[in-house]
């Protein structure tokens, strides 16, 4: 008997000659073979003819014969070619043919996941209960509740998928993923180590893992895993995404800005990579106004290089009740928050009604602490950008307020599209933001002096009466005097901020005062690699190794906020100053130092004095920076004396600050509501 077309095609493509089957399958269909058309449905996508294959899948469909799997045929064809909702037409057949077939509910749920999230669960778990014993249903179920947000109920799913399949790879590097992304990053690095095992050459493990050890505080580790990344993947943008971020965490900036230039080469539409960059560009003493905004001009002409004309429905009354959002990856334990309970457990519900759009991945106690400020609450951490802007601006929000700038996980781009008739940058950020739509930024006259600082900002600024800040002070004794120890200075501050030019200056301060160390704590010294360095530094500006003292993270902010008490002067860094850092040493007692500079980040410390009642601490040559450190170190304060006056301070008042920030709101309002041309057009 003669082998058919059809018989001869499906021996090729067991073989693997799939070029052979199609031709194999196309005589078929010629001689007029039964189930041809259903053949080229099933071979032709193995050669990438999505187009074809589609045709004679939809002929398959057709007739009194067609059976569930021809409908799923055509639904996977349907969805490889980005059809999303012809994908789930025809899964929806299959499943109605065949309503207990696990395979097609999972299909279905698959080809959903992109744009459909919440029917994608129900697909899956209507899955599950089909077949409850398929690991890569599991599996699957985890990356929506992953992609959702719902980081409990992913591991849940991941770890339902190794009972069933202890080796299942990708289902041991999405927990290890999931638990990263909810902040168990040690848990994280063992998923990530047993996926390696099995995989040892799979990129996107190794850069993972090596996300993972740099939020434990192993930089060194962490930079290896990401090279050895790299060297599986030289073109993998995210693994030269993550060795930049190693690099400038441990304050190498110039090779941290070099390998975010390469993510950009390779990805140049990576706005989030875009902003990292600009993130390493606020380190750098060398920038200078112009080339700083011209930077930052170029995310926003990259990423967004239009804005829509909206017609907002907000009644343009200028005396109403503001609905005011804010938008933030940081409603939790983030130094953000420490400037954010104390107003808006300040905000008067008669002026402003607060819309708080939520980013934050792994919500904490903070944030259930400031959910409890918030007239509406909106967890968005699922939703993308199109739909978080639909969202803000169904709600009718007047005044969009951004708490991350270029940080980690912003929302600049819902910002660059215009989300709300008035759109401000605040806090989270240390320069402009670029965005023609970014309406204003809010600051004060220490921290940007009228005629000294326009030059650095796109927006106007806003400058409120008693400063941009205003700090929440913890529930935390001062600590006990200990006239026994050794005098010393102190930095709690990012080690990125501590850049050569910083630790020279430390370096004669301490020759100036012999009998002193330093005290260093940053999460970065927590690694071996990272501390070695530091003291190799010091030691070519010849200062002895045993006159430092370094800290890794603590366990907890109570201790945390104990270590002040073995810190005398506390030495700010520049030309980025700290922020949550000089507030606390404040509160602690401690005296600050700091450099005045002539940037929005390099006059923090200046803000932050002259409003707690100390100006004098904040000087502007180095060699007064220096003096002052020493004379404060002989001539200290007393713990309580310090505290005492900063409690008494517009720094920490909150109902004070409360009003300013509602006024400014009402201002820029009533601004709109008028027609101004700055608060409506395009700058």
């Amino acid at each position: 008997m003669t082998e058919s077309q059809a018989a001869r095609a499906k021996a090729a493509m067991q073989s693997g000659d799939v070029d052979g089957a199609v031709n194999y399958a196309r005589e078929a269909l010629a001689a007029g073979e039964n189930g041809a058309h259903r053949l080229l449905a099933l071979i032709l996508p193995l050669a990438g003819h999505l187009a074809e294959a589609e045709t004679h899948a939809r002929i398959a469909t057709l007739g009194g014969n067609v059976e569930a799997m021809d409908f799923a045929r055509l639904a996977s064809i349907l969805s490889a070619t980005g059809d999303v909702d012809g994908a789930k037409e025809n899964f929806k057949r299959a499943v109605e043919r065949e309503p207990t077939s696990a395979v097609f509910w999972n299909e279905l749920g698959v080809a959903l996941a992109p744009v459909h999230q919440e029917e994608a669960e129900d697909a899956l778990r209507h899955a599950i209960e089909c077949g409850p014993d398929i690991a890569e249903i599991h599996n699957n179920l985890g990356n929506i509740l992953k992609a959702k947000g719902d980081f409990p109920g992913a591991i849940a799913s991941y770890r339902a998928a190794l009972d069933l399949n202890p080796d299942y790879g990708d289902a041991t590097g999405n927990l290890g993923v999931a638990l990263h992304l909810s902040g168990r990053s040690a848990e994280a690095i063992d998923c990530f180590q047993a996926a390696l095992k099995a995989q040892p050459d799979d990129a996107r493990c190794w850069t993972l893992y090596g996300a993972a050890l740099a939020l434990q505080g192993q930089l060194g580790a962490a930079e290896t895993a990401h090279r050895r990344a790299l060297t599986l993947a030289p073109v993998m943008a995210d693994a030269h995404n993550n060795l930049a971020i190693v690099l400038k965490d441990q304050g190498r900036l110039d090779e941290a800005r070099e390998s975010y230039g390469r993510v950009l080469s390779l990805s140049p539409e990576d706005a989030g990579a875009h902003s990292n960059l600009l993130m390493c560009l606020c380190y750098d003493a060398g920038i200078d106004a112009v080339e700083m905004v011209a930077a930052h001009r170029e995310w926003s002409n990259r990423h967004a290089p239009e804005t829509p004309v909206v017609t907002f429905p907000n009644s343009p009354d200028p005396d109403k009740i503001l609905r005011v959002g804010y938008v933030s990856p940081d409603f939790r334990e983030h130094s953000v928050a420490s400037f954010l309970d104390t107003v808006f457990a300040h905000h008067d519900a008669r002026r402003v009604r607060g819309f708080f759009y939520s980013d934050a991945a792994a919500p904490d106690a903070m944030t259930e602490k400031l959910r409890l400020h918030a007239s509406v609450w909106r967890d968005v951490a699922s939703l993308n950008d199109a739909k978080l802007r639909d969202l803000i601006i169904q709600d009718e929000v007047d005044v969009l307020v951004d708490l991350a700038g270029h940080t980690a996980n912003n929302r600049l781009p819902v910002f660059a599209r215009r989300a709300a008739p008035i759109q401000i940058s605040w806090l989270g950020y240390g320069a402009t933001t670029g965005i023609p739509a970014m309406d204003y930024v809010l600051s004060d006259e220490w921290v940007d002096p009228v005629g000294e600082s326009e030059d650095w900002f796109t927006e106007q600024i806003l400058r409120l009466p008693s400063g941009f800040m205003c700090y929440a002070p913890p529930d935390a004794p001062l600590p006990q005097a200990d006239g026994g120890r050794t005098p010393t200075f102190g930095s709690f501050n990012n080690l990125s901020k501590v850049n050569d030019a910083v630790l020279t200056l430390w370096a004669d301060i301490l020759r100036a005062a012999p009998n002193a160390r330093l005290l260093l704590k940053a999460r970065q010294l927590g690694d071996a690699e990272t501390i070695a360095r530091v003291r190799a530094r010091f030691q070519t500006l010849g200062v002895d190794s045993d006159r430092l003292v370094l800290h890794g993270r603590l366990a907890s902010s109570k201790e945390h906020l104990a270590l002040y008490g073995r810190v005398d002067v506390a030495l700010d860094p520049f030309p980025y100053n700290g922020a949550t850092t000089t507030c606390e040493a404040l509160w602690m007692g401690v005296p600050v130092v700091s450099l005045v500079g002539d940037r929005h980040v390099g006059r923090f410390g200046a803000g932050f004095l002259n409003r707690a009642g100390f100006p004098e601490w904040a000087v502007t040559t180095r060699a007064a920076y220096a003096e002052m450190a020493v004379r404060l170190l002989a001539q200290r304060p007393t713990r309580s004396a310090v505290r005492a006056r900063v409690a008494q301070s517009p720094l920490v008042d909150g109902a004070s600050f409360a009003i300013a920030l509602e006024t400014a709101y009402r201002n820029v309002w009533r601004r709109w509501c008028s027609g101004d041309a700055r608060a409506i057009e395009n700058k």
